[in-house]
């Protein structure tokens, strides 16, 4: 659908009408409320709010007349029955305009127009429903939402960039009134409370209000009215750009977020957190940190205490520590990153804790995928571009498939890896080749294990001890393509 913008005298006079009833609607409500309230010996029934002067209306801030940047301003929408509900009067329904919530997946936003007559029987039975007034909303699509990655690097940010961009809820005060609306479908029945319990931290200390999954049952019945609710991309998305071809496309799109908000983002989690940051010597002597897996998780560094050693050793080494995030709460976790100067770790979720290192320290990026299926930095770069970190950044990969070591306990006693031929059975146990023939649950380059050539760490190190003279300097030691 195209856009469409009400702009004639009797739409805005509607409108204004609208939101008049509206505000006398909920200040009757106040009243009944504290009635029951110093009644305390009868029951507090529901109160149910008459919606017939109720009209939704919408204006977008950002519309180029596309799908892909345009963001809309939604005035007394409803959420209802796992549904997004636009209220109108007349004889036809408004034209709502096209908005996309997911580039990747070519989502767009679906909402269900609902005339407020009394001979709709939808409107009379809506009607007659408990009503919750929520002051401003965000609207989002939460991709993957449940990965570490894509919960706490896109997800969140989504939602605070819409909310501060759009709203001014930028994390002051007034915050406690937005109210993020999760409007995935059928979206996943576990909540970030129960499976991402980090992302609900950061929910919680960016708004404090209660957050709800348009699917939830404890809302389906109700309904939710939404004074002010802002859905849509802009013209800046943070998200994974894709496999080459893809990105390609994507960069197109979308540029890099705003940076009022990037760094609002982040001070306002650090100040929720209460993070504490050391005074570093960017001429030394350096503290190191090496962060590292569980062995049964995979990508775990097999030779890491060498590797500490070796480090150690260097030239204005003042200590190398080694950590592990599994043990930690998210608090800690992040505040290992925030006490880093320069950090060493590979490819995983937990990059994105580079939002909280100290502002021209450096990470070092050891890899070991394999480079003819992406450009193996992206995640890291493009993350710290969208987010417009002063952290330095020095990548290197391995080409070398003989340090690759899979986990072969899980592999040896499977039946699928009886039935592999022999040069397959070698392939994986000496050069951690998965095979072609079968497939062998659990065995993929995620779930390597690694040891890391020093020949190749080493140089590296010196290039991130160099580049702490600087602010968000960018090398990569194997020549691969990262985002500047």
């Amino acid at each position: 659908m195209k856009g469409h913008s009400h702009s004639n005298r009797d739409a805005q006079l509607l409108r204004t009408a609208g939101k008049v009833v509206f505000a006398l609607s909920m200040a009757y409500l106040a009243f009944l409320g504290s009635k029951a309230w110093h009644r305390p010996s009868q029951a507090v029934k529901p109160v149910v709010v008459d919606l017939d002067w109720i009209r939704s209306s919408h204006e977008c801030p950002d519309d180029d007349g596309t799908a892909a940047h345009r963001v809309c301003l939604f005035q007394n929408l409803v959420v209802y029955q796992s549904q997004l509900v636009y209220l109108y009067q007349g004889p036809r329904p408004p034209e709502i305009p096209d908005i996309l919530l997911n580039w990747h997946m070519d989502l767009h936003l679906d909402i269900v127009t609902m005339s407020a007559s009394p001979r709709s029987r939808k409107f009379v039975v809506m009607k007659e429903a408990q009503v919750q007034h929520i002051k401003v909303s965000t609207l989002t699509w939460r991709q993957y939402h449940l990965n570490y990655y894509h919960g706490m690097g896109e997800a969140v940010i989504d939602i605070y960039n819409l909310a501060c961009k759009y709203l001014q809820y930028c994390g002051t005060p007034n915050s406690s009134e937005m109210t993020p609306i999760y409007i995935e479908k059928p979206g996943d029945q576990m909540s970030w409370e129960q499976a991402l319990p980090s992302a609900a931290q950061a929910m919680h200390c960016l708004f404090p209000g209660k957050a709800h999954w348009i699917g939830d049952s404890d809302i389906h019945d109700k309904v939710l009215l939404l004074e002010t609710a802002v859905v849509g991309i802009g013209p800046y998305s943070r998200r994974w750009r894709g496999f080459p071809d893809q990105a390609a496309k994507f960069k197109e799109v979308y540029g890099t977020m705003d940076v009022h908000v990037a760094d609002t983002y982040r001070t306002r989690l650090t100040q929720c957190f209460k993070l504490q940051y050391k005074q570093h010597n960017t001429e030394g002597p350096y503290d190191v940190t090496i962060v590292n897996r569980a062995y049964h998780k995979g990508r775990h560094i097999v030779n890491v205490k060498e590797v500490a050693e070796g480090i150690t050793a260097m030239d204005h080494v003042k200590s190398t520590r080694v950590v592990y995030m599994e043990p930690l709460t998210f608090k800690q976790q992040i505040q290992v990153y925030a006490d880093s100067q320069v950090l060493v770790m590979t490819h995983g979720a937990a990059l994105i804790n580079i939002l909280f290192m100290p502002k021209g320290s450096a990470v070092v990026v050891y890899n070991w995928l394999q480079r003819e299926h992406l450009s193996p930095h992206t995640w890291v770069t493009d993350y710290m571009a969208d987010l417009h970190l002063n952290v330095n950044f020095v990548g290197v990969s391995t080409q070398d498939r003989r340090h690759l070591y899979p986990q072969k306990e899980k592999h040896v006693f499977q039946p699928e890896y009886a039935s592999l031929p022999d040069d397959e059975k070698v392939a994986l146990l000496e050069r951690g080749l998965c095979p072609s023939s079968h497939n062998v649950p659990g065995c993929d380059d995620m779930h390597m294990n690694f040891a890391v050539e020093w020949n190749l760490l080493q140089p590296a190190m010196v290039t991130a001890f160099a580049s702490l003279q600087h602010v968000a300097s960018r090398h990569a030691l194997d020549g691969a393509t990262i985002m500047s």
